[in-house]
């Protein structure tokens, strides 16, 4: 067991030497064109079945909506006078509404929607726009800001989240640029030029992408 403890140790030891974490220090693209929210004619809820969260743009701008689980016990709705169940739904969980449930054992499960926003005007986050049909996501972290990629085209919003491989050079053209060790792996703060960020662009730094589909209006 000790020899394997230690074998695990110096596998992970030797996999986070030379590791890097890369941020960029400004909000991309460069000389990024920065709004509040996409364009008013891809206004809607996006989703997908392959997903457990669905998109949803507006003039307030882009929410993450997901449903939790959660659950009331069959002796707490017997005893409190705030739950009730009649049929199929559970009334006293949300204000003036009722939610679908179902029983199992001595449980009743339901599931809670929650809107999350992404970002709008006042948020950390910004979003900046790329072209006519193509935006940007900055998440902020700390002062410094990865990407998501948002494309529309057509009824479909296409996701693509920044990733690289370890040890990737996709960066490497970057001429500024700090590094700040740490721990586990360096931290690599970076500040493309105009024509720099397009490189990284077509260096493929982003996931391959998932498609959501925009609802229709009735359903």
């Amino acid at each position: 067991m000790k020899i394997f403890a230690f074998a695990l140790m110096l596998f992970t030891s030797f996999f986070s030497i030379g590791q890097k974490s890369y941020y960029f220090s400004d909000l991309l693209p460069t000389n990024a064109h920065k709004v509040n929210t996409v364009d008013q004619r891809y206004f809607g809820t996006y989703t997908s079945k392959a997903a457990a969260r669905s998109y949803e743009m507006s003039a307030e701008g882009i929410f993450i909506i997901s449903t939790s689980i959660s659950s009331i016990s069959r002796e707490t709705v017997r005893e409190s006078s705030k739950y009730s169940v009649r049929g199929k739904y559970i009334h006293g969980v949300l204000k003036n509404d009722s939610l679908p449930c179902i029983l199992e054992g001595e449980h009743y499960y339901f599931g809670v929607r929650n809107k999350d926003l992404l970002v709008d005007a006042k948020s950390l986050s910004k979003l900046t726009k790329m072209n006519s049909s193509q935006y940007i996501v900055n998440h902020s972290d700390n002062g410094l800001f990865t990407p998501t990629l948002f494309s529309f085209e057509g009824n479909k919003l296409i996701i693509k989240e920044f990733s690289y491989d370890f040890g990737t050079e996709a960066f490497v053209h970057i001429q500024n640029q700090q590094t700040t060790p740490s721990e586990h792996f360096d931290i690599v703060i970076l500040t493309p030029t105009e024509k720099e960020f397009q490189q990284v662009m077509s260096n493929g730094v982003f996931t391959e992408g998932q498609v959501f589909k925009k609802k229709r209006k009735n359903g």
